[in-house]
């Protein structure tokens, strides 16, 4: 399980394409594996894209943009970023 506080960022070898319904797909170049994601996910995907972050800053972040609560959001932030992780997506910093 990934801390809360570890830094994460996105794979340099994973593209993301943006549907046009908010929606995404990553494509791992290395094992042409594709993941899709939902909005929040894009929003996550991009936030790492721009600066290693942690869950607990991302959550914060997807807090204020889905008017959601940190708390509510952390644990899903939490279970996404360790999928990524599990699947070569994000590493960690």
């Amino acid at each position: 399980m990934i801390d809360a506080n570890t830094k994460l960022h996105s794979n340099p070898r994973c593209l993301l394409t943006e549907l046009d319904d908010g929606t995404g797909v990553l494509l791992h170049l290395d094992t042409k594996y594709y993941f899709t994601l939902n909005d929040t996910g894009v929003f996550l995907w991009k936030q790492l894209a721009e600066t290693p972050s942690s869950a607990s800053e991302l959550a914060e972040r997807l807090s204020v943009e889905f008017e959601v609560t940190e708390g509510d959001a952390l644990p899903h932030v939490r279970s996404l970023v360790e999928e990524l992780h599990a699947n070569r997506l994000v590493e960690l910093r």
